[in-house]
């Protein structure tokens, strides 16, 4: 191809050897790339100086002669790495990240590596850690891995939910069902479990009985916690089906009657449990001003307080400041002073605590908010007794810090709490 006169000068290097590669100036190799055997071409220095890979291609006694052959590469991808190599600049998104980082670890491209980790870490949320874990799992990325795995350990029901959950291969899901640290429900798990059977079932072209899933789950199967789940819904939804043997249901039955079962795992995973104290209501508002808002509760149980749901606001977006204190008699025990963004219209947030505090049975606590901000929603229907069914109650006692801003246990802003089991 024929170069625009004067194309170097005034140019930075990254610019001419980007110039030079998009017009092919002066290239010395030709790559036939992917399934279409697509002609790509190149410079063996430039890639040579980059890839420990392509030099070893290039130079010795063993290197390559005339075009060379590359199968397990797109085009599209290909030429995206050449010109990383050029210019040290890419951008990395979820459509291009797998083929990237295949790439980088084909040809020792340890920056380009970087890069795609950048981009997988910036995207650890509910809607892509599925994606991330897999892919950092797919290619042994160690601490991409450890990240990802203690965000889904923290937010394991929102996980469980995405479509993405239907992908991971099984060694993957070894690593997060072997955990203790996974916050959810076992009958969600196992819920999601029979979905992913049934989705390799599919797969296979086999019809999804349940001796197929069966076979499909293989080893997955045996880090079910069955014996943790409650008796009735084990006996409704799990020991009428033929997914487990009848030994095997007889063994979970007797572990509910304290005979430990040495099939499966019979210790409780940890998770939130979130209550909720009143409904929102969208027809009144709820000022922010300053003064402290405060509200006592005692639990029926032993558990650490996790999380505080406040209000948000109709209207406003922007920021709230936020200060909590959790106090036991006249000791403040946790605490947490910070920021969030209000979007308009979401009508709760949840306020993380600096660290969980330990709530211990029977013990009166007293949550104590100072919000400064716009008006936001209030509530309605008020709760001041709540059990939920794994039998943790929470009972709203009227606040025996003062309440200048009127929240009481029949009114007022903290909209539920988040507990860890």
């Amino acid at each position: 191809m024929e170069a625009t006169s004067d194309w170097q000068i005034g140019k930075s290097l990254s610019d001419r050897m980007k110039y030079m590669l998009n017009n092919q100036l002066m290239c010395d190799v030709t790559f036939n790339v992917g399934a279409d055997k697509t002609p790509i071409m190149a410079h063996k220095n430039m890639l040579a100086s980059a890839s420990p890979v392509f030099y070893s291609m290039f130079e010795g006694p063993l290197a390559e002669k005339g075009t060379v052959d590359i199968a397990d590469i797109e085009p599209e991808y290909f030429n995206m790495i050449l010109q990383f190599i050029y210019t040290d600049t890419i951008t990395v998104d979820s459509n291009n990240v797998r083929n990237l980082l295949y790439g980088s670890e084909k040809y020792m491209l340890q920056l380009l590596k970087d890069e795609c980790c950048a981009f997988l870490t910036s995207n650890v949320n509910v809607d892509q850690a599925c994606v991330v874990l897999q892919t950092a799992y797919d290619f042994n990325m160690e601490d991409l891995k450890t990240k990802v795995l203690n965000f889904i350990f923290e937010n394991g029901s929102g996980f469980l939910d995405s479509k993405d959950f239907l992908q991971f291969s099984a060694g993957c899901l070894k690593s997060l069902l072997n955990s203790d640290k996974l916050r959810c429900k076992e009958e969600n798990i196992y819920e999601q479990m029979l979905k992913w059977g049934q989705q390799k079932c599919k797969e296979n072209s086999l019809p999804a009985t349940d001796v197929n899933v069966r076979e499909c789950l293989g080893d997955l199967l045996y880090l079910i916690r069955f014996p943790v789940m409650r008796p009735q819904y084990f006996t409704e939804e799990v020991s009428c089906k033929d997914l487990l043997t009848s030994t095997e249901i007889i063994k979970v039955y007797q572990h509910f009657n304290e005979k430990t079962t040495d099939i499966f795992p019979s210790n409780k995973r940890s998770f939130k449990i979130k209550i909720e104290r009143c409904q929102v209501n969208k027809t009144s508002s709820w000022s922010c001003g300053g003064p402290d808002d405060c509200v006592d509760f005692k639990t029926s149980l032993n558990a650490k307080l996790f999380s505080i749901f406040l209000f948000g606001s109709k209207t406003y977006s922007g920021t709230y400041n936020v200060k909590i204190n959790i106090v036991c008699s006249s000791f403040i025990v946790g605490t947490t002073q910070t920021t969030f963004m209000s979007s308009a219209g979401q009508e709760v947030y949840e306020i993380m605590l600096t660290l969980p505090v330990n709530i211990l049975r029977n013990k009166q606590y007293t949550i104590q908010l100072n919000c400064t901000g716009p008006l936001t929603f209030s509530g309605k229907s008020y709760i001041q007794n709540i059990t939920n069914e794994e039998g943790l109650s929470i009972n709203f006692l009227p606040p025996s810090l003062q309440s200048q801003n009127g929240t009481s246990e029949v009114k007022g802003q903290i909209q539920g709490l988040v507990f860890d089991s």
